[in-house]
């Protein structure tokens, strides 16, 4: 299953779910319900995100934009951002008003039966893009993050519900609340690396030692002095000074630098990667 695939499939359900729940919330005046349907929306809101990037981030580079599209994915999690700050802010709103009025939700077999439909097949999907850790995109990454908080906060929803029955109706509105500040978290979370990547940070110290490492392995690098990374967009880029044998031909130097390249490109976090080669005869001669 390709990452636009993972990401259309996923959206879809969403879809699903959210007008379950509203109708649901709606009929019940749950406030968990509706919670889980605000969250629902942001999903959808995070599946188109996800869906446009993907596909503009896949065009090729062309005259205005050299280094391609990488970008478009950021800035469309940065706007998702924002939506999950208001939907947090209205989910919050709504429980305590709840609270205040002291509202006790209907609960019938409609109410559990959405919410353990949305637990149930989050699960299943949760279970397959645990599966697809090997080949993840950073699509698949984010999807998968946001499928494992809500198997959380529906688990969460759910026991909400049973608390109602045993006769604590108070329950519904105040496990309302752990939901949206997961919302709200779960957008933080997106803002924070949505203006890493648009703003050029350096990856983790890790991810530029295993590049070092790609590129020192290769036949005929004595060493390398210099490896700089920074973020365009979701990929890498990548600038590496190799030092190599004195006296290596023209060929030979060629050959090293195409093989370097290769080997940084391949890793799938580096979109372009740039080499420079000095002999091993520094300013003294030597």
């Amino acid at each position: 299953m390709t990452s636009l695939r993972v990401v259309a499939t996923t959206l879809a359900l969403n879809v699903a779910l959210c007008a379950a729940h509203l109708v649901v919330g709606w009929l019940s005046g749950s406030q968990i319900v509706l919670a889980q349907a605000a969250d629902s929306l942001f999903d959808i809101a995070v599946g188109v995100v996800l869906l446009v990037s993907v596909k503009v981030a896949a065009q090729p580079s062309d005259a205005n934009h050299p280094f391609g599209h990488q970008r478009a994915e950021p800035i469309g999690a940065l706007v998702t951002a924002v939506l999950a700050a208001v939907l947090a802010v209205e989910v919050a709103r709504s429980a305590v008003a709840a609270l205040l009025a002291d509202a006790a939700p209907r609960v019938d077999t409609a109410v559990i039966g959405v919410l353990a439909a949305k637990f149930a097949s989050k699960l299943v999907l949760l279970v397959v893009l645990m599966r697809r850790r090997a080949a993840a995109s950073q699509a698949v990454d984010a999807t998968r993050i946001d499928t494992w908080n809500d198997v959380l906060t529906t688990g969460s929803s759910l026991l909400g519900i049973v608390l109602v029955t045993t006769g604590w109706p108070r329950a519904d509105a105040l496990l309302a609340l752990p939901i949206a500040a997961s919302i709200g978290r779960n957008g933080w979370g997106l803002a924070r690396q949505s203006l890493r990547f648009l703003m050029g940070e350096a990856p983790p110290a890790e991810v530029s030692d295993e590049l070092l490492a790609r590129a020192a392995a290769i036949p005929g690098v004595v060493s390398v002095p210099r490896l700089r990374a920074h973020y365009v967009g979701s990929t890498l880029h990548v600038q590496v000074n190799l030092l190599i044998a004195a006296g290596s031909s023209a060929a030979q130097s060629h050959d090293i630098e195409i093989d370097v390249l290769r080997a940084l490109e391949s890793d799938p976090r580096v979109g372009e990667a740039f080499v420079h080669i000095d002999t091993g005869e520094g300013k003294d001669g030597t």
